[in-house]
């Protein structure tokens, strides 16, 4: 996978189906979607589910959007993915059964806290953990 242009845009307003943040769910055009929050570790997990399980709408940009841009990009691109187009919020499909702290308990796996980050081990991690959520659906 090497393009965001893959990802669909959904021109639609998502409903608010439960949770705050990290475990924001919504529905869109029938499908039961986690929020992403626009940050790195978040989109990296966007763009390892990839255009089949993340889909994006249009969002209305942040006054500081230049800084969360640099931000989020450069943590993308240590990762080994390319920087995220701006201007959209992105949502990943949730399947049956799943709850937004399976999500985060899976890919988070292995991750030791408090010590130096290397992002290509995170990347492989999410990899490891989307390949468990969706080939257990």
């Amino acid at each position: 996978m090497t393009d965001w242009s893959l990802f669909l845009v959904v021109d639609a307003e998502p409903v608010e189906v439960s949770g705050g943040g990290r475990d924001r769910v919504v529905l869109l055009e029938g499908r039961r979607l986690l929020a992403l929050p626009d940050n790195g570790y978040e989109l990296l997990l966007a763009w390892v589910a990839g255009p089949r399980r993340v889909v994006r709408t249009p969002a209305p940009m942040h006054p500081d959007q230049d800084i969360i841009n640099t931000f989020v990009n450069s943590y993308l691109v240590e990762a080994g993915a390319v920087p995220r187009p701006r201007g959209f919020a992105w949502y990943l499909d949730l399947p049956v059964g799943v709850t937004p702290s399976d999500v985060w308990h899976v890919v988070d796996a292995g991750r030791a806290h408090g010590s130096p980050v290397d992002l290509h081990r995170v990347r492989e991690a999410m990899e490891r953990g989307v390949a468990v959520l969706y080939d257990a659906a």
